[in-house]
Formats: structure tokens, C-alpha cells, sequence
């Protein structure tokens, strides 16, 4: 990657510019910090800098005093790739590389072969472009992490997607699949007022849960398939505050293993679930961490499971006992909070794939690879092998369809659950891997199930776990205000005093009220 050039607005930024530029110096990659004479007359953008002036701004020249000033009224232009912080529009002919990140690229005339014209005002697009003929030319993008309430913590947990995009490793042929509902979008102030209101209802009043239903044999995985509610049976009918999530089939015992969610409890653990019988039993562990997505493996005559420990920041291999127990055997990688690792065996390689949780778990796929599962792993020498957040994290088993290779992928754009994506593995090996997007499976639009994530299936039916919004007012003050229990040498202990417990739901308090007021950006005032 060649060194780029940085464009800011004023010498008082975000952090989270601070960030970006911090990083490219010490990579070697920063070559100027060009100052614009914008000045911008947003009025709540003015108000947004005042607020944040003491909370989350830097002084940039008190950190680089190599800053160029850019005067774009005389038309003068930077030279070079850039990398454009501005908060204003490209206004003059440019045909180098021009790296956006999460810009409000709607107002840019826009020109793109990757993207449909509907998706081009996706603020969690890391994209690479050039200006030419008073339009912006896209060449290549991300379909990055987007964190909810704040545009400045969606950009700095993709910082790398910038090596990402110049090396071209991103499949084109991903993006054509999806289009975008033109009449799902929020074009006027009045319809932005009702979504906010809408969504603060829903935080309110609502909560979400999953279950695990079988579907018939009937889905094809090179098509798009939509699931008819008539032909899904529930295999659990418990409370709705007691998820079942994340099915994983063992023929060898003609079972599921699943995860269990006690939505008061607020920890995952994990369940075996047996066919002949129609017994759930718990499985046993010697660990208070939360345990989902029960990924299943045989080898050398035993039975395996990788479950997602993210909260340990590691990935490990467990032995499932006869007395329904796991031991664990293996660590597979330490210092990678690995979200949904999903494992396989290609051409007498073992190879788990895993998204990145400290860049928020959706969106930047790692492989690691043994020729023994129980011995080291050794990381793909192309991590991260792509960043998309609609079908990079895992999505159940990797199964073969005929002598297609088949990875199931979450899509969770715009949300978690959207649908179920399937890919082909074209190539993959500890130095090259490709993958092309050949089928999708989701719920139909007017149903009462909301979303999928997980795919399975055993001699007789498909298996999918499926959303529901639950009605229970103010549900959500028990995520906040729920004691979790904690382990240390001393045994258990409440993680919560009352005084902490108080001081979240005062916290609460406040957010609504910013949420009132700014709408819900509220929370990237002060990231």
C-alpha cells in the first residue's frame, strides 16, 4: 500500500480521526494531514462540537505539526491517495485513490459496478473510489461493521479494511445479490422521527427470542429460498424468555446440540437434545464462561465440539464425555476473541473459521489450519480473509452438497438475523482461499418470525433457529439491572452491587433522554 495523504476540517477532530491517523503513521503509510478552509454551517454538526469539544476532541497539531493547509476556494487539490475525514463533498477532479469512511456519501454523485444504486447510503460501507467527471467512480469496498449508535466506533474498528481494499482480495460477485428496498429507506425528517419513535417502542416493550424449529427437506442452497411459516415445527415449546439457539446435528447419536439462553439469567449454556428420546439434557462444564454456537466434529472415534467462548478471548476444542460432560483439549488461538467458530476438514487440512469479536463480530472472517486438530493451529496467511458483514460470520455447519462445498454465513445487514447466506468454496488452502455467494434462505416479510442464523440438518428435515419479538415492558431494564454471577478463588459473587445497579439505570435514564434530543446518533458524541 502506498502512503496516503489525510483530509480533516479543522484542527479540533473526533478521536476517532485521531485514531485513523495514529494508525496510518505507525504503519509507515501517513504522508501529509492536509486542513481544508471549510466551514461547514450544519447547525447540528456546530452543536455536536460543542458538546464533544471536551468529551472526545484532540488537537491535532499538538500531536503532528507536519499539516498542509488545503484551500479548496482557489481550487487547489492534495496529490496522492487520500484518505477523506472531510465532512464536506469532493469539489474538484480527482483520479487517485480516495478511501471514505462512512461518509454521507448520499449527497456525492455516485457512480458503482459493486454496489446497487439503493445501497449507496449504507453509512457501514468502507469504500474506495475516484473522482472523476463530477462523479465519484466506486472501485472496490467493505461491507463493514456498523455499531449501532455510533458512525465514529464503526470506523475505527475497521481500520484495516484500507490494506484490505488496495490488495483488490474482495469478491465483486458478493455484493450483486443484494439489493436494497427502496421504500425501506428513511428519506424525509418526518419518516426519521417515526423510526426513532418506533425503535425506542420497541426497546421498551419488546425483547428478542429464538427457538429451533425443523423445515422439510426442500430448501436449495443455490437458490434464494423464502421459509412458508406452515411447514416450520417447533421442537421446544418453553417460555419464550429461555432461548433455544445455534442447532448442530450428531448423527452418531442422532442428536442436537444446541444453545440454552435464560433471558433473566443472562449466560449460554449448552444442551443435547436427543431425537429417539426426546430428552434435553445439560451439558456439564467446569466454567462460568457463556457457551453458544456448539460446533460438532468427529475424530479418531470421538466426539468434538467448538463452542464460542468469545468472553475468554480464545477459541478451544472440547471433548464430549459418555456422562454428557466437556473436557477441554485443545486451544486453538489465544488473544482472538473468536465469535461463531465453525470447523471442517478439506484435503487432510483441518480449518476453523472465525469472526474477529474485538472488531464487532459480524464482519472480519479469520482462518486458522492444522493437519491435527488436537495439535497447533496456525493462522491463514491471508487473516482476514475478507470483511463483509453480510456473509462473513458463520452460520452452522459446512456440509457438501453433491461435490460443492457448502459455508452457511449470517447475513446481519441491516440486522442481526437478516438472513441465512450459502457460499461455494471455490479455493482454500493456508495460503489462498475464495468463496463465491450462490444461495440465500430468510423468512417471508409479513411473518411473525423476525430472523435466522443458524442452519442444520439431520436424515429427515432442516433445522433453523428463527427470531420473535416478545412483548415485555421494560425488558430491556433486565439486561441492565440483572446481578451476573462471577467466579474468583474465593468461589461465586454478584459482578453488581445495588449502588452499580442504581447507577445504570440512571445511565439509562440519560440515554433516552439523548436519544430524545439527538436522535440515535446520541451515543457517537461522546466516542
Amino acid at each position: 500500500m502506498n502512503k496516503v495523504s489525510v483530509v480533516i476540517d479543522h484542527q479540533t477532530i473526533s478521536y476517532w480521526k485521531y485514531e485513523v491517523i495514529l494508525t496510518l503513521y505507525k504503519k509507515g503509510l501517513l504522508k501529509t494531514i492536509y486542513l481544508t478552509d471549510r466551514s461547514s454551517k450544519n447547525i447540528r454538526l456546530a452543536l455536536k462540537r460543542i458538546v464533544c469539544n471536551s468529551l472526545s476532541r484532540i488537537t491535532i497539531s499538538e500531536y503532528f505539526s507536519d499539516i498542509k493547509r488545503l484551500s479548496l476556494k482557489t481550487g487547489a487539490k492534495p496529490e496522492g491517495d487520500l484518505v477523506w475525514l472531510s465532512e464536506g463533498l469532493i469539489e474538484f477532479e480527482y483520479i487517485d485513490n480516495i478511501f471514505y469512511f462512512c461518509n454521507e456519501i448520499k449527497e456525492q454523485k455516485l457512480e458503482s459496478t459493486l454496489f446497487s444504486k439503493e445501497s449507496l447510503n449504507l453509512k457501514s460501507i468502507t469504500y474506495l473510489a475516484k473522482k472523476n467527471k463530477n462523479k465519484v467512480v466506486i472501485v472496490n469496498g467493505c461491507w463493514t461493521e456498523e455499531a449501532k449508535f455510533s458512525d465514529n466506533k464503526t470506523v475505527s474498528n475497521n481500520l484495516s479494511s484500507l490494506q484490505f481494499l488496495v490488495d483488490g482480495r474482495n469478491n465483486d460477485d458478493q455484493f450483486e445479490i443484494f439489493k436494497i428496498d427502496k421504500t425501506t429507506s428513511i428519506d424525509n425528517k418526518s419518516s426519521r422521527i417515526s423510526s426513532i419513535l418506533q425503535k425506542l417502542y420497541f426497546l421498551l416493550f419488546y425483547y428478542t427470542s429464538w427457538s429451533v424449529y425443523t423445515y422439510p427437506m426442500v430448501i436449495n442452497v443455490f437458490n434464494k429460498n423464502v421459509l412458508e411459516d406452515s411447514r416450520l415445527k417447533n421442537l421446544f415449546n418453553d417460555k419464550s424468555w429461555n432461548f433455544k439457539a445455534d442447532p448442530f446435528y450428531l448423527e452418531s447419536e442422532n442428536a442436537l446440540f444446541i444453545e440454552k439462553f435464560n433471558y433473566f439469567l443472562g449466560r449460554g449454556k449448552l444442551a443435547k437434545y436427543s431425537f429417539d428420546s426426546k430428552n434435553l439434557v445439560n451439558m456439564k462444564t467446569n466454567s462460568n464462561l457463556h457457551f453458544s454456537y456448539p460446533c460438532l466434529f468427529e475424530y479418531d472415534k470421538n466426539n468434538y465440539l467448538i463452542p464460542e467462548t468469545a468472553q475468554s478471548n480464545g477459541i478451544t476444542i472440547y471433548k464430549i464425555n459418555k456422562d454428557d460432560s466437556l473436557t477441554p483439549v485443545n486451544n486453538v488461538v489465544d488473544d482472538f476473541a473468536g465469535i461463531d467458530p465453525t470447523i471442517f476438514e478439506h484435503n487432510g487440512m483441518w480449518y476453523i473459521f472465525a469472526t474477529d469479536g474485538s472488531a464487532g463480530s459480524n464482519s472480519f472472517l479469520n482462518i486458522f489450519y492444522a493437519k491435527d486438530p488436537l495439535s497447533n493451529w496456525s493462522e491463514h496467511k491471508l487473516n482476514p480473509v475478507k470483511i463483509n458483514t453480510q456473509n462473513s460470520r458463520g452460520g452452522g455447519e459446512v456440509f457438501k452438497e453433491g461435490s460443492t462445498i457448502i459455508r452457511p454465513t449470517q447475513n446481519c445487514y441491516p440486522n442481526y438475523g437478516t438472513s441465512l447466506l450459502f457460499n461455494k468454496i471455490e479455493n482454500l488452502s493456508p495460503y489462498e482461499f475464495k468463496e463465491t455467494l450462490v444461495g440465500e434462505v430468510k423468512t417471508s416479510s409479513g411473518s411473525s418470525y423476525k430472523g435466522i442464523h443458524t442452519f442444520s440438518r439431520n436424515k429427515n428435515s432442516f433445522i433453523v433457529d428463527l427470531k420473535t419479538n416478545e412483548f415485555f415492558p421494560f425488558a430491556r431494564l433486565v439486561t441492565l439491572l440483572r446481578a451476573r454471577l462471577k467466579s474468583d478463588d474465593d468461589g461465586m459473587f454478584l459482578e453488581n452491587s445495588l449502588f452499580k445497579r442504581l447507577a445504570v439505570l440512571f445511565l439509562f435514564f440519560i440515554f433516552v433522554v439523548l436519544i430524545y434530543i439527538f436522535g440515535w446518533r446520541a451515543l457517537s458524541l461522546f466516542v
